[in-house]
């Protein structure tokens, strides 16, 4: 699949973002217990490295990789810049919190809320690159939908597994923020659904018009992914109902396998946005 790189980037930077959002709901405990602070930080270090990473892989899609430094000379006027400065801002902010973090044990309480909203602009940015384009299965706002739903699922599925707020003084901090983390979940994968038969109508109606777009015969491609696409999901909604009700009744094992089952139904996600292009 020659959009590999493209599929991985996103992915990466969409779940770093995510992540960056749930430590800064965890923060909070940490301003009260000292104990909690050293807890946030392999997250932190985590959502650098999947960031930085996302970044470096993405070049890998440019048939000279160099070419990548001329992209933020049109950043009035295309949002492949616009997204490559937010990126940019966005890791700044957040490796530097996560320098003083190591260096210093000092948590930073305004850098990693405005690391978070440098993260959402970008991820609006990178959002809009594949909806401006004229590739009918991106031009619609289900794009927009699904990648930040991917920010919220897959920030989600990390924190599972993520040992933050892990001290006997916060435990109900903790559930607390597991439980919003399911409320996110269920939330997002309700908006989907619901965005879904627009989004085949819009299909169905983009392709009867006889307007000349790409690619040309999307909806053969559609039909043909109609398996993989009944079970993603199913994966999905498995997953986000397992992962809601062991957030709330506090059940480790389903949390580990339904937060598992929410990234695997990202990646076909994701697997398909590109695959139909």
């Amino acid at each position: 699949m020659h959009e590999l790189p493209l599929l991985m980037f996103t992915l990466l930077v969409q779940g770093s973002v995510g992540m960056t959002l749930f430590l800064t709901l965890s923060a909070r405990a940490a301003s009260r217990v000292p104990e909690v602070k050293t807890q946030l930080l392999p997250g932190m270090l985590i959502a650098c490295m999947a960031g930085g990473l996302g970044l470096v892989i993405s070049t890998l899609h440019l048939g000279y990789p160099l070419n990548a430094f001329n992209a933020l000379r049109h950043v009035a006027s295309s949002w492949l810049s616009r997204e490559i400065v937010f990126a940019s801002l966005y890791l700044a902010a957040l490796g530097l919190c996560t320098l003083m973090m190591l260096v210093r044990k000092q948590l930073i309480p305004l850098l990693l809320p405005v690391a978070a909203v440098l993260g959402l602009v970008d991820v609006w940015c990178m959002s809009a690159i594949y909806a401006h384009t004229a590739v009918i299965t991106w031009s619609h706002f289900n794009t927009w939908v699904m990648f930040y739903g991917a920010v919220g699922v897959m920030g989600a599925a990390a924190l599972a597994w993520l040992p933050m707020l892990k001290v006997r003084s916060v435990a109900y901090e903790r559930q607390t923020v597991m439980r919003v983390a399911a409320v996110v979940v269920v939330t997002i994968l309700a908006v989907r659904l619901l965005v879904l038969p627009n989004y085949m109508a819009y299909l169905a109606s983009a392709s009867l018009s006889g307007v000349v777009t790409l690619p040309h015969q999307p909806m053969a491609i559609f039909t043909q992914i109609s398996g993989l696409r009944l079970c993603s999901w199913a994966v999905s909604i498995l997953g986000a109902l397992l992962f809601a009700i062991s957030a709330w009744r506090d059940r480790k094992v389903g949390l580990m396998v339904g937060s598992l089952l929410l990234v695997l139904a990202e990646v076909l996600f994701r697997f398909m946005f590109f695959c139909i292009n």
